[in-house]
């Protein structure tokens, strides 16, 4: 329930009232209060043969995943609206436009140099980050969704930009972006792919990991590190 009464007092009834800009928000923040109190609840594949990490990074209202590269150091991805996320436009009418969506979408890339370890991780990434999550898949799984993730960023080179805020580079994914479709929504997608069980809904960032064998899996909470 905390989650709920912090959300509803950073709203504040009188600016849902009298804002008519804030009000075509009433039916999202609704849906926000419904599922902030569930989590999406991760379970990981039960017994990979060729157990690999790939990583979970919360960043707040978003998450990304953190996956080895093909052959040394790890590779970032992200998913989120393009004028909001990766142009940075963050006008209450550029987030509008996000929440009623779909809008055009982006896919966020970056390549580091560090271990495929939550300490390479640590050290690679240079967002905030609010809880790193480790979770062993299946080494052609990870192969596969990377390969797949490749293809869309080979694919619409044309539309490359970078964002120094969030140190991603970004391409138009073919997806559109919208409320139900968000970046949670698609890390939950691609976990999906290396295997593993996600339940519960994803319109907010509310992640619990379990392990196998059903218990809570607890993520690594990290410092902020200066952008």
């Amino acid at each position: 329930m905390r989650v709920c009464e912090t959300v509803i007092a950073s709203i504040g009834k009188d600016r849902l009232q009298n804002n008519p800009k804030a009000k075509a928000l009433q039916p999202f923040v609704l849906l926000a209060l419904l599922t902030a109190c569930s989590s999406t609840v991760v379970v990981p594949p039960p017994a990979p043969v060729q157990a690999r990490p790939v990583f979970v990074l919360e960043h707040g209202q978003h998450a990304s995943l953190v996956i080895p590269g093909k052959t040394q150091g790890i590779v970032r991805y992200s998913y989120g609206d393009w004028n909001y996320y990766a142009l940075g436009d963050k006008s209450i009418s550029s987030g509008l436009r996000a929440l009623q969506g779909p809008t055009l979408a982006g896919l966020g890339r970056r390549e580091l140099k560090a271990d495929a370890t939550p300490q390479g991780v640590r050290s690679a990434v240079r967002v905030p980050v609010a809880a790193i999550h480790t979770v062993l898949a299946e080494a052609s799984a990870i192969e596969a969704l990377r390969e797949k993730l490749e293809d869309i960023y080979r694919a619409n080179q044309a539309s490359l930009i970078y964002n120094a805020d969030i140190d991603l580079e970004f391409v138009h994914h073919p997806v559109p972006y919208s409320s139900q479709h968000n970046s949670n929504r698609v890390v939950a997608d691609w976990l999906q792919a290396l295997g593993c069980e996600v339940r519960g809904p994803t319109f907010v960032p509310n992640w619990k990991f379990l392990s196998s064998n059903g218990t809570v899996a607890c993520g690594t909470p990290m410092e902020k590190n200066a952008a």
